[in-house]
């Protein structure tokens, strides 16, 4: 009989405890913190999802989540999905107890879901889950296939100077809900030929509008070109309700980064680096969408985003960057930290696959 079952509500501390307890390993050493709730995440977003965990001797050393939802693929239509919140014991990754199940319960839910691919992202210095999930053996029959999709980066862009929005050809304001019809046709056409592209004709932003906590038409920017077309929008979310990143150890350079940091943070009046033990505060950009990957467009909405949110507490804000992305040149200048990803598309053992369309992915980097 298989250890894997279907997680329910009464596996919420349990899975909080182990979520929380295997940390982002690097010189910042990182814990994601879900409480109270791990399935709030889930929650606000559309579709179904499906968390799975792994028991050992009555106690949960294993789990992952599966989410599917309806996206387009090949320019087509189609139910996606993605695989997240992979976390194990060393007790469970030792006797490989996860691993020998994961294939075909993917291939049961794909089946089931009627799902062909799925997106799930791997930190590129995490090599233990490189190698346990993508390297290919010939006595993992049933083990899922990964292919390359895109690298890139969380790029966090912190926030210590002052910063006035410099002139441009592109005005920016604040969206107002009159907005929202403009700014869900802007993404809609964007996400039509984005490989796992978010189905915004079906009324994804004003689902997100209205269940995300805190979000609201207001928390978008919009920029539009001298003739008044609306050219580029992004959203600001603060996921602290449902999600947060805890400071566990500075080690190495971080240590004297930090010390560096919070001395000119004492000066300009901007929020000290947390100490061990305390959260980030932050945001994410999300529902973004530029006409013609024009950086001038992304560098008009991240100077006005920034301008209004400096000396608001916050330590940074996060932002999704490819691999020699086009729209790199707008965020020159800024204090930059990343955290690097590979993005891969998943196929279940019985119908890999290795090609996908190029371009920018639906990916949305607030909701892993």
């Amino acid at each position: 009989m298989s250890p894997m079952r279907r997680a329910t509500p009464e596996d919420n501390a349990a899975l909080l405890e182990l979520f929380g307890a295997v940390p982002m390993q690097g010189e910042l050493v990182l814990s994601t913190q879900r409480s109270p709730d791990y399935f709030a995440l889930f929650e606000l977003q559309r579709g179904t999802t499906e968390v799975w965990v792994h028991e050992e001797g009555g106690r949960l050393d294993g789990m992952g989540a599966i989410h599917v939802r309806e996206g387009w693929l090949d320019g087509r239509p189609s139910r996606v999905g993605y695989l997240g919140d992979l976390r194990a014991h060393f007790s469970a990754r030792r006797s490989r107890g996860l691993a020998r199940f994961y294939g075909p319960v993917l291939e049961e839910a794909a089946e089931r879901h009627g799902v062909s691919a799925f997106l799930t992202a791997v930190m590129a210095t995490n090599s233990a889950a490189l190698q346990a999930l993508v390297r290919r053996k010939a006595s993992r029959a049933a083990q899922p296939h990964y292919a390359l999709l895109r690298r890139f980066s969380a790029v966090s862009v912190q926030f210590l100077l002052r910063r006035k929005p410099r002139p441009s050809a592109y005005t920016v304001r604040r969206a107002t809900p009159e907005d929202v019809p403009a700014m869900a046709a802007l993404l809609d056409a964007d996400h039509r030929v984005r490989p796992f592209g978010y189905r915004y004709d079906l009324g994804e932003l004003e689902h997100r509008l209205a269940r995300w906590p805190g979000m609201e038409a207001e928390r978008s920017y919009l920029a539009f070109d001298p003739d008044g077309r609306l050219v580029g929008c992004t959203s600001v979310w603060d996921p602290a309700a449902v999600k947060r990143y805890r400071v566990l150890a500075y080690r190495g350079g971080m240590r004297w980064i930090r010390l560096g940091f919070d001395a000119m943070a004492a000066v300009v009046g901007a929020p000290r680096l947390p100490a061990p033990g305390q959260d980030f505060r932050y945001f994410y950009l999300c529902n973004t969408s530029i006409a013609g990957e024009d950086p001038a467009i992304f560098r008009a909405l991240l100077e006005q985003v920034y301008a209004d949110h400096q000396g608001q507490g916050f330590h940074f804000f996060t932002l999704y960057l490819g691999e020699q992305d086009p729209l790199a040149p707008a965020l020159k200048g800024f204090l930059l930290r990343r955290l690097d990803f590979h993005l891969y598309a998943v196929t279940p053992a019985s119908r890999p696959r290795d090609q996908f369309p190029p371009g920018r992915t639906g990916f949305e980097i607030a909701l892993p």
